[in-house]
């Protein structure tokens, strides 16, 4: 089967219930403005999902570095052995000994969630199906049922404006609140997020290293700060840096307007209507003498030219 059109006239939602339902094998490509999202499927069940790759930060080596995985130099070291291996990038990473094949399976099945559940909030672009063989990477893929991923996809998209009025900036810094225990109906991710609140790391860090995905460890969160676990402590430093930065161009632009109309001022009464007459007549007389000159020298253009008498 090839299916192709856009996502105005065919919703992805239907899409995907489509090809789950048929128990479709192949490639399904959304195209948005020239990026291309690829999600790869067999028997009906979802088995990578991969974003454009002219967004690096969504990438599985990204992610591995904000996870706290792995450093920015082994993840270098790693695609210079891609290029020249052409090996798959989880291969090498666990051939270093710098990653467990269990965390890089559980990293990159939380990258085929996130990257399904950005997708099902487009409204336009255009879609092509194709049927092709898929095959499972073993130890690696895990197949996730399609059903299930619509259900979160849409819950996130109706809880995400609530989030965002408690946490509106994933900049901001939480502390933990002094208190004796924990709650026992606790959900087992904010747990899991809780141990990573130390007063130093932004949200954003607590979320990608807590590799709960971005939507459950902002939810985590929340629920802690509606418990009274935690609460916050201002911006990242870096935020904090560069607010002086940008309140000091006012008052420099403001002080150079008062010295400018201070100027003006002692120009207009200090100098007196007396002083501004003087130079107006000075004016008056630099303009008389520059209109004779230039009517003695037209004059002169004029007069034919007589040479000097020679002497005896």
């Amino acid at each position: 089967m090839s299916l192709q059109g856009t996502l105005d006239s065919f919703n992805l939602s239907e899409l995907l219930q489509l090809i789950a339902h048929q128990g479709k094998t192949g490639t399904l490509e959304i195209e948005v403005d020239r990026s291309v999202a690829r999600l790869r499927f067999r028997d009906g069940r979802l088995v990578e999902a991969w974003p454009d790759r002219r967004s690096p930060a969504e990438l599985i080596g990204a992610r591995l570095v904000r996870a706290g995985l792995i450093t920015p130099v082994q993840l270098g070291m790693a695609l210079e052995r891609q290029r020249q291996s052409l090996r798959k990038l989880g291969d090498i990473l666990v051939s270093m000994g710098v990653l467990r094949l269990g965390e890089f399976r559980e990293v990159l099945t939380l990258q085929h969630r996130e990257t399904v559940y950005r997708l099902l909030g487009l409204k336009r672009g255009s879609f092509r199906f194709r049927d092709e063989p898929v095959d499972l990477e073993e130890g690696v893929s895990v197949p996730l049922d399609v059903g299930e991923l619509l259900m979160e996809g849409f819950r996130q998209i109706d809880e995400w404006p609530r989030l965002q009025e408690k946490i509106p900036s994933d900049r901001m810094v939480l502390v933990r609140r002094p208190r004796r225990g924990l709650p026992e109906d606790l959900d087992p991710a904010a747990v899991k997020v809780l141990a990573l609140v130390d007063g130093a790391a932004t949200v954003r860090e607590i979320v990608d290293r807590a590799r709960v995905g971005e939507f459950r460890g902002m939810e985590a969160l929340a629920e802690l700060l509606d418990q009274g676990l935690v609460q916050p402590a201002g911006v990242s430093r870096s935020v904090r840096a560069a607010k002086p930065r940008l309140r000091r161009r006012p008052v420099w632009d403001l002080a150079a307007g008062l010295v400018l109309a201070v100027a003006g001022l002692w120009l207009v009464w200090g100098a007196g209507p007396h002083r501004l007459s003087e130079v107006g007549k000075g004016w008056e007389q630099r303009q008389q003498v520059r209109s004779a000159w230039t009517e003695r020298v037209a004059r002169w253009s004029r007069e034919p030219f007589e040479p000097a008498p020679k002497g005896r």
